[in-house]
């Protein structure tokens, strides 16, 4: 996602935007090149950069990691959810009074619902 020419921010700000965008798009492939990118713009912040400037960069990183860890537990919820699916079909699961797991194989075939 490019930039406009006539936003008077920091580089590594304009990354920053362009990573969050990615990462709203799920578009995790492209995020790869968007850290070398980042890394490079931080690497060579001017010496004349102001307070201001890096407030605005560490807000944009504070969304983006905030981002990327509701990312990272909508990842977990699926393979949870998978691994629920995957169990299901193999039997019925049941736990006893100690909570330990209990499996119960089913003889007839499970219908799928997703």
């Amino acid at each position: 996602m490019a930039m406009s020419p006539h936003r008077n921010e920091p580089q590594a700000a304009q990354v920053l935007d362009e990573v969050y965008a990615a990462l709203v798009r799920s578009d995790f492939a492209g995020l790869a090149g968007l850290g070398q990118s980042l890394t490079l713009a931080l690497d060579h912040l001017a010496p004349s950069i102001t307070e201001a400037d890096l407030r605005l960069i560490r807000r944009k990183a504070d969304r983006n990691a905030a981002c990327l860890l509701a990312a990272g537990r909508g990842i977990k919820a699926a393979r949870r959810r998978l691994t629920e699916i995957r169990t299901t079909t193999q039997g019925l699961v049941t736990y006893d009074r100690s909570g330990k797991r209990a499996e119960i194989s089913e003889s007839r075939e499970l219908v799928q619902r997703l």
